[in-house]
């Protein structure tokens, strides 16, 4: 592609660009020294990347260079949906980069009578961008936005046209840096999961991760369902405890764990029942740029998973007394305090007492943690296997 005089196209400073870039899934820091990078080969002022919700009207996670920590929170908190721009760029095909000076309605007098540019953009010296939308899924909206002074210019369609020859990139990147996440979630949901089958689920039963065991599980069960990538119980009423619970426990994750989880039973056709666990997850690591939101573990309580958890093994590797290996293998085999208190004729506050001490033995701080904890310790005997029968 040829050149403008303004652009290098090519050579070493776009190709530290390019590194950096792909660099980014591995160390989410490295998003601003890529926005740095760009500022300088594109012989802009500033840059921003912005992690939206799905309607592209709040500003979930940000990174940005060259724009200082008040000015850009004023933009977050108001000017975001002030800028003259951004109405006519929710309408205009995402994928691709588009200069403020060619490609909006909004020209460029317009533009200087306008609140955005006399409250905010005018004391940066900001006059001229490139933005749009570079990603989209069903839970957010990233958009790139690169700025210049009124002495640099206003971006040309060879300008632009650099840009788009980017966007493929950045959007690489982020299906690399999601690609990375949901190997984190399912590692880690298999870890506190044991040996039982499980789900992570996103907002809604929207499925971030599956294992083998359990897409074998839901094909076989009458009572689950997963449709369109969403898991959930089939009858309605269970369905709707079964997504509220799974909504409360994300929106705790990682923040105040105000939900601590919970169980739904579902009936098993012939008879039983298969119990849904649900807990929370929490990110890595909130504060970087494309960090999930929390996420739901599910996983499945059923006979024909479940070994026998010795009490006694119990009380003997986490020095636990009697009362408390009884809540501990109560909490690993996908029971609850409530059910387990009407059992035992004892209030749901000593069981609560009880499962801190145990907590505090077990290092553990959440019951998928500690379930995990002894699913994976010697105190699991393993399920006995039928007998082989010959015809």
């Amino acid at each position: 592609m040829e050149g403008s005089g303004r652009l290098p196209y090519t050579g070493a400073g776009h190709q530290a660009l390019l590194d950096t870039l792909y660099a980014t899934p591995t160390d989410q820091s490295l998003w601003r020294g890529f926005l740095q990078q760009l500022v300088a080969v594109s012989q802009s002022r500033s840059a921003r990347l912005l992690v939206l919700d799905k309607a592209a009207e709040t500003v979930r996670s940000s990174s940005k260079i060259n724009i200082d920590d008040r000015a850009h929170q004023n933009y977050v908190d108001h000017f975001v949906n002030t800028c003259p721009w951004r109405p006519e760029l929710k309408e205009k095909p995402a994928g691709r980069l588009y200069s403020t000076y060619l490609d909006f309605s909004c020209r460029q007098r317009r533009f200087y009578k306008t609140e955005f540019y006399n409250d905010w953009a005018r004391k940066l010296d900001i006059h001229h961008g490139v933005c749009g939308t570079v990603y989209q899924t069903d839970e957010y909206t990233i958009q790139l936005l690169v700025q210049r002074t009124g002495g640099q210019g206003p971006y040309e369609a060879q300008d632009t046209a650099w840009f788009n020859e980017l966007v493929p990139h950045v959007r690489r990147a982020i299906d690399l840096t999601r690609h990375l996440h949901q190997l984190e979630w399912s590692n880690r949901g298999g870890r506190l999961a044991g040996h039982r089958p499980y789900a992570v689920l996103g907002h809604g039963g929207r499925v971030a991760f599956l294992c083998d065991r359990a897409q074998a599980l839901i094909a076989k069960e009458e009572a689950l369902s997963c449709r369109h990538g969403r898991l959930a119980p089939k009858r309605q009423d269970l369905r709707e405890r079964f997504m509220a619970l799974v909504n409360e426990v994300i929106v705790g994750a990682g923040r105040d764990w105000r939900h601590p989880g919970g169980t739904v039973t579902l009936p098993r056709r012939g008879g039983g029942q298969l119990v849904c666990v649900v807990s929370p997850m929490a990110p890595e690591n909130s504060a970087a740029l494309l960090a999930p939101e929390g996420r739901a573990l599910v996983y499945f309580h059923a006979p024909e998973y479940e070994g026998a958890v010795d009490e006694r093994q119990i009380a003997e590797l986490f020095d636990l007394t009697p009362a408390e290996a009884r809540v501990a293998r109560a909490i690993a085999e996908g029971g609850d305090l409530k059910t387990l208190a009407a059992g035992l004729s004892l209030s749901v506050d000593t069981l609560r007492g009880q499962l801190k001490s145990v907590f505090r033995k077990t290092g553990t701080r959440r019951q998928n943690e500690l379930a995990a904890r002894i699913l994976r310790s010697p105190a699991l005997r393993a399920a006995e296997t039928l007998p082989i029968k010959l015809s």
